[in-house]
């Protein structure tokens, strides 16, 4: 009994501690915009939430796969990939703590995924059951209704960066794709001096190019003044 007595207290205090780090993500997340704050332990109840953990590089879902639920990265950071069978690998964006992933497929109950996710670093990632989401429950929660219209709100602010990769694929050479980047997270940083989410590699994957080309043009555009960069920070002269 005394060892009993003694675990009960740990583990309420372990869910106490996972349903804090849950909340704050949600805080964060326009998923749950206008929700009370008092409002959020009943959403993770009544949505039947499970939280995992992922160490560096592994897969948090596989192509293939069927959606585990409406996906929240509670803290780390994610990429949305997409591999060929040669083992090509193409980013199409990155997530990071409070951002919502995987809703399409959440939705889409019936599809296979043609992406996978995978952590970029140690990552815990909380995962929300899409029935209970879009189904007003027996106790009339208020924050359905509100999770819907949000979840529309994320479904566009997807849209919207998926147009605007596709922009910067469009582009013909290593350098206007370099460009049309970078004014783009320049202007959305709303500053010349930008730090990007991407190691080379990564962007190199994210721009589907090769990394040693990339890196030839990074170098002739720092000879002729246009930018400066030192890993992942840039400053932008000309662009």
């Amino acid at each position: 009994y005394n060892t009993i007595g003694n675990i009960f207290p740990l583990l309420l205090q372990r869910r106490g501690e996972k349903m804090k780090k849950v909340c704050d993500a949600m805080k964060k997340s326009v998923l749950f915009w206008d929700i009370k704050e008092e409002d959020l332990e009943r959403v993770i109840s009544c949505f039947d939430v499970k939280l995992s953990r992922y160490d560096r590089d592994e897969f948090v879902i596989h192509q293939g796969e069927r959606a585990k639920g409406v996906g929240l990265v509670v803290s780390g950071q994610l990429h949305i990939i997409r591999e060929d069978f040669l083992g090509n690998r193409e980013i199409l964006t990155e997530v990071g703590a409070g951002d919502i992933f995987d809703e399409v497929y959440a939705v889409l109950a019936d599809e296979y995924q043609s992406i996978a996710v995978v952590a970029v670093q140690p990552t815990e990632a909380a995962f929300f059951s899409i029935d209970k989401m879009l189904t007003t429950c027996s106790s009339n929660c208020t924050f359905h209704n509100i999770i819907i219209k949000n979840m529309l709100r994320v479904m566009a602010q997807k849209n919207l960066m998926l147009t605007r990769k596709m922009a910067h694929l469009s582009r013909k050479s290593i350098r206007e794709k370099l460009v049309s980047y970078l004014s783009d997270e320049s202007s959305r940083q709303g500053k010349r001096e930008i730090k990007i989410p991407f190691n080379r590699q990564q962007l190199a994957d994210y721009l589907s190019v090769e990394r040693s080309a990339l890196s030839r043009e990074l170098s002739k555009m720092k000879e002729e003044g246009l930018i400066e960069f030192y890993k992942n920070q840039f400053v932008l002269y000309h662009v």
